[in-house]
């Protein structure tokens, strides 16, 4: 059994850039070729999260070489958790992650020699990483 607590939005100056940095809220069926084009840029997904209504927004970086990860959003506890044990098999960690209000996961997990560089970035931008504890 594990407990997640998801990352958390701070305010003040970060949170004016955090706003100004995410994407447009977006439906789902344009997500996909929303990442697809940023990675075509050089560009990843740090945090993503849904709305209580069918959309999805997003942070993005410029992650260093060979950087790893798993993107994915809008899903419910049980996939959420599904993907996670997947990760478990590789040398990642869970970096970020949002509940909306319907009970909606968004996670991004990413390689373990990048964690602390996204970290970094996240918390200039206002956001906190998500946390595992194993019970």
């Amino acid at each position: 059994m594990r407990t997640y607590t998801p990352s958390g939005l701070l305010t003040g100056d970060a949170a004016v850039l955090r706003q100004h940095a995410f994407t447009r809220w977006m439906s789902r069926d344009l997500t996909q070729a929303a990442v697809d084009f940023c990675r075509n840029l050089g560009l990843a997904p740090i945090y993503c999260e849904c709305s209580s209504g069918p959309l999805t927004r997003y942070l993005f970086w410029s992650p260093p070489p060979g950087t790893l990860g798993e993107v994915r959003s809008g899903r419910t506890k049980d996939k959420f958790e599904e993907i996670d044990n997947a990760t478990r098999d590789k040398p990642w960690r869970l970096l970020s992650l949002h509940v909306s209000d319907d009970g909606l996961y968004s996670a991004v997990w990413i390689s373990s020699e990048h964690y602390e560089t996204a970290k970094v970035w996240l918390a200039a931008h206002g956001v906190t990483t998500a946390e595992i504890q194993d019970a």
